[in-house]
Formats: C-alpha cells, structure tokens, sequence
C-alpha cells in the first residue's frame, strides 16, 4: 500500500520537532558509534510535497483518507507510536497548524566524522533517492 521508503516523516509544531525517540535507536548510535539528540535534515520543499502527496494517493487508491488510516493504525497499535511507521506516529502527533515534515534522520559521530543518517541522507535529492 504505501511506498517502503529511506527516509523519515516527523511534526514541526512552532518552530519545535515532534518525534518519538524509541529504545532501538539507542542500539542504533552504539552500533554506529554516535552520541546525542536526533538530528534531521529536511527534503527540499519540491520532494517534500511530492512525498507527502505520494503517500496520501496511494491511501486514496485503497479508498482511505489520511483520518482513515489514522483510525485503523491506531485500532492495531492501540493508538501508540510504533518504530518504522514514522508516517502513521506524525499524523497521530499532528494538530492543527502543525507542519508535517519529510526528511532524513540521524546522529552525531562521536568521532567527529560526521553523522550516520539511518534514515535518508544528507546528500540525498529528490524523491527516488528516498525510495528504496
């Protein structure tokens, strides 16, 4: 139904970030040798729209709208925020006057090399480089 992606959606509510920080990710920066808070990039504005309006036509192909989806998600996962379902855990934070955002998501190298981007990439342009 919806894309398998290599990126990350998350809420932008006043200038602040919405996201939910799961345990798993802590495994994820020991792995990858990296230390601190999240840290994001967002998509240029054409990819970013192209993204969003992506996801919210292939709900339409099932006959959903994005309340829909939200309604059934939260049935299955008793309206909590699930790791990997970064769409479904935005629109749950969502409210109005919020922006949903797309992007990529990371952490800091502890030894100063940059940053892993588990989801997306700095580098990353356009909406196929998200597309896995």
């Amino acid at each position: 139904m919806l894309p398998v992606i290599d990126g990350h959606f998350w809420v932008e509510r006043n200038g602040k970030i919405l996201d939910t920080h799961f345990p798993y990710y802590d495994m994820i920066k020991m792995y990858h040798g990296c230390c601190g808070e999240m840290m994001y990039h967002e998509a240029d504005d054409f990819t970013q729209k192209l993204m969003i309006t992506r996801f919210k036509r292939e709900l339409n192909k099932v006959g959903l709208c994005e309340d829909d989806y939200l309604h059934l998600k939260s049935v299955i996962y008793d309206g909590k925020a699930v790791m990997n379902e970064c769409y479904y855990n935005s629109l749950l934070a969502m409210k109005e006057g919020d922006r949903l955002v797309f992007g990529s998501l990371g952490w800091k190298k502890k030894d100063g090399s940059g940053v892993w981007w588990e989801y997306g990439g700095k580098d990353y342009k356009g909406i196929k480089a998200f597309l896995k």
